[in-house]
């Protein structure tokens, strides 16, 4: 029940669910904008928290603390919702990029430049996962509409395979090395009936029974135990597990074990006679910019105030050193705290990496995906003899972001190498290596290497609150981690929309 309730509300599928087009916005938050009421938000008004920038992030918290009682407020500089993950037409993207505005040109060859949806930091969302749990639970999937991703990948010797997630696919995929498939069989049949409840489950071993205590044993304490050899881990770890890297090493085995069945179960939402669907991943209609404007929504249901086009001059401070608050040329408003985005707060971010981000506008699908309209494929880093895996994310115009005849990919990875001396285009050749043949010959690339910025504290002391910059992921969970932190430092509990998973 639980499951087709979950593919019935986030595919779309339930008639009643209100639908809100990405052209639309908060009546208030326009209404205040464009006039002087902006100010009826100020005048020393005191909130709760106060919010600043609308990127997925952003609103989310602002949707979630509205919900849980708090008085927001909610600013951005920007006229349109997103920041610098926002959800651009074919002419803002031109802009952004440094491109000349769209001429007759570039619409014979892409066409409607306003029939564009491009996310600048697209992101997949997991069917089962936390921001699917929140949308739920919150109500926001309301004022969005979802469509299955057609498939999830993974390069090996320059060919594109389906990741493996049972017994019978793990002994077959060519992902697995020949001598270790028997092995990997095992280990995904282990699992897929694990059940933490279930003591009975904990047992692995054919001949030699052992009890597999996951809560008492690292991630690496585990994978030794199987015995599997680095490229089967890397399958396991990388594409069903989605870590961006090792910290499965030191985590405990209980959320190695829990994000592969994540993956899994997600799968295998809406399928026939048990049968697995192609990915387990959904992508918004009209584009991840559906995002903040859903929890924006959310937070005026329940009061806050949203106010775009809104500079912000200082972030007030008291005696002690913590934020109280912000300035708006004369006007103030006071809260007990301030969230906000990197670009708010430049004083107290660090640099901790730079990313390498390539958008295609293409007439053909992925290369090699046999002609998967949409669709994930990770490059592991050892494919390409490098540390950091490449992310790919294709889409096309079934999820209504580009014309029917068109495509849109986006490359990302983290920057290895030094960037004196090199354009973005060298940087991106040399970073995403064979990679870029998937999208080979494109309309149009973006490319862009930007920061990832960090907050330098915790946020406590000084009660202000920076979120970080998006990593070069696919998919969103991490993003929904970082949230529910935050969350936990200013309320001092966890969402209760993820209490109950």
């Amino acid at each position: 029940m639980a499951a087709q309730r979950v593919l019935g509300v986030l595919l779309g599928l339930l008639a009643a669910a209100a639908w809100v087009d990405g052209s639309s916005g908060s009546t208030e938050a326009r209404g205040q904008s464009g006039s002087q009421e902006w100010k009826k938000a100020f005048g020393g008004q005191h909130y709760d928290v106060i919010v600043l920038g609308t990127g997925m992030k952003e609103c989310l918290l602002s949707g979630l603390l509205s919900k849980a009682g708090r008085k927001v407020l909610h600013l951005d500089r920007n006229s349109y919702y997103g920041g610098s993950s926002a959800c651009c037409d074919l002419a803002r993207l031109q802009e952004t990029y440094g491109g000349a505005p769209p001429d007759e040109a570039l619409t014979t060859s892409l066409g409607n430049p306003q029939s564009y949806y491009v996310d600048q930091v697209p992101k997949l969302m997991i069917i089962k996962g936390k921001l699917a749990t929140i949308l739920m639970d919150t109500g926001a999937h309301r004022h969005m509409q979802f469509r299955r991703v057609d498939g999830a990948l993974i390069m090996k010797g320059g060919e594109l395979h389906t990741v493996p997630t049972t017994a019978k696919e793990a002994t077959t995929s060519p992902l697995v090395p020949l001598q270790d498939r028997l092995q990997a069989g095992r280990f995904f049949a282990w699992i897929n009936r694990y059940k933490a409840d279930d003591p009975a489950t904990h047992t692995a071993g054919v001949v030699r029974k052992t009890k597999l205590n996951l809560q008492h044993m690292s991630g690496e304490t585990f994978l030794q135990y199987w015995q599997l050899q680095p490229a089967t881990v890397e399958v396991a770890m990388h594409g069903v597990a989605l870590y961006a890297d090792q910290s499965y090493l030191t985590h405990p085995a209980s959320e190695l074990v829990r994000r592969m069945q994540l993956y899994r179960d997600s799968l295998m939402v809406g399928g026939s006679s048990g049968e697995p669907q192609p990915s387990p991943f959904l992508y918004p209609l009209y584009g991840m910019g559906e995002l903040p404007q859903a929890f924006s929504r959310l937070s005026s249901v329940f009061g806050g105030t949203f106010l775009l086009d809104r500079s912000v001059d200082e972030v007030l401070y008291d005696g002690g050193g913590g934020a109280c608050g912000v300035r708006c040329g004369e006007e103030k408003a006071f809260a007990r705290c301030v969230i906000g985005d990197p670009s708010y707060f430049p004083a107290k971010v660090k640099t901790s990496h730079h990313i390498v981000r390539v958008l295609a506008l293409m007439k053909h699908p992925l290369h090699g995906t046999e002609d998967k309209g949409s669709c994930q494929v990770i490059v592991p880093g050892r494919e390409l003899g490098r540390e950091h895996d490449v992310y790919v994310l294709a889409v096309d115009g079934a999820h209504e972001v580009c014309p029917k005849d068109m495509h849109i990919a986006a490359l990302s990875t983290v920057v290895e190498g030094p960037l004196d001396g090199l354009n973005v285009k060298q940087i991106a050749d040399r970073e995403l290596g064979s990679a870029l043949a998937m999208v080979h010959p494109a309309e149009r690339y973006f490319i862009e290497v930007v920061p990832c910025l960090e907050p330098t504290s915790n946020g406590f002391v000084e009660r202000t609150f920076v979120t970080s910059s998006y990593d070069a992921s696919s998919h969103v969970e991490g993003a929904v981690d970082e949230v529910a932190s935050i969350y936990y430092r200013i309320t001092g509990s966890w969402p209760e929309a993820l209490l109950r998973r």
